[in-house]
Formats: structure tokens, C-alpha cells, sequence
């Protein structure tokens, strides 16, 4: 049943919600009752990520998600997962990446300067649930994260910018 007539939504007109993986995302399309698309069963979601961040790892236990770049420096947008992050993928702007529900996973922005900008559909109505936190990866996300970011960048750089730690956990995520 249809409750609202579609309407373009511009990336910048959602504002930012901070993510238990403390990066943010404007929920675009949410189809919650309260939300912009009411009863729709995918969501879309804005993602920020800034230079040299590294995601705390987390799963998406009941839904699919597809990541799409579409801004990113030319060093990419790097994904480890796996149960201990060991398989990665890299992506550059215009690439998507299917993530499977349930697979451990962060994101490394090995740009120091550039954003990352892209576009998260998951297979539920909102992207502001369903981030259970994988405390026990998080060692394990910021050795290969920086790990990455030094081979791209040198170690005295990436000690001079301060990265290399994951996020801090925003204060309430699991």
C-alpha cells in the first residue's frame, strides 16, 4: 500500500546520525513509521567516513547490505571482514560492495584527507539498527587498519595525523 508519493531526497537534506561503529549516516530513505518512506521494506543510508578513520567492527545480524562509493581519495575505501577481518576488498569510487548479513566487518578510509562518501542499502527499513558491536575484533581492526594505512602512507605519517585507533564508541552503543 502506497502512503506517500515518491520524492527525490538529497544526500545533504537528511542530517547525520552518529553509528555505533562512530562513523555517521543520514538515514535517506527510511521506512519506518516515523520515517521518510513509511512502510518501504529497503533502506538507504548517506555514509561519512573521514580521513583515516577506522570503523569499529560490528555485524549486521538481520540484513543484507550493499556499500556504493561514490566519493572516496584515490587510496580507496577498504573493507576487512571475515570472523578475525582477515579477507579485505577495496573499493574506488563507483564500485559496490555486497556484505552478506551476519559477516564481521569495519571499513578503513586510506585517505588521510578525502572522505569517504557512500550510499548503504540493506534489506530492512532503517540504517540506524541492527550494528551489533564486535568488541573482540577491535585489536584485530586497528592492527590491519593500520597496517593498510602505513604501506600507503609510511609510519611517520600516520603517526604525525594521529590515526590508526579505531573510533571511539559513541557513548550507549552495544
Amino acid at each position: 500500500m502506497m502512503t506517500k508519493p515518491p520524492t527525490a531526497i538529497p544526500f545533504e537534506s537528511i542530517d547525520p546520525v552518529l553509528t555505533p561503529q562512530g562513523h555517521r549516516i543520514r538515514p535517506l530513505v527510511d521506512g519506518r513509521e516515523n520515517g521518510n518512506a513509511p512502510g518501504i521494506e529497503v533502506c538507504a543510508g548517506g555514509l561519512d567516513v573521514p580521513g583515516g578513520f577506522i570503523a569499529n567492527p560490528h555485524r549486521h545480524v538481520e540484513t543484507d547490505v550493499i556499500v556504493l562509493v561514490y566519493e572516496c581519495g584515490d587510496e580507496g575505501a577498504l573493507t576487512l571482514f571475515g570472523e578475525n577481518l582477515e579477507f579485505e576488498a577495496l573499493q574506488h569510487r563507483g564500485d559496490v560492495l555486497p556484505i552478506q548479513r551476519g559477516w564481521p566487518h569495519t571499513v578503513v578510509n586510506l585517505s588521510l584527507t578525502t572522505p569517504i562518501r557512500a550510499y548503504e542499502f540493506r534489506s530492512n527499513r532503517t540504517v540506524v539498527v541492527d550494528n551489533p558491536l564486535l568488541p573482540d575484533l577491535r585489536a584485530i581492526a586497528e592492527d590491519r587498519g593500520r597496517e593498510f594505512l602505513t604501506a600507503t602512507h609510511g609510519r611517520d605519517v600516520i603517526e604525525r595525523h594521529g590515526v590508526g585507533r579505531c573510533a571511539p564508541v559513541p557513548v550507549g552503543a552495544r
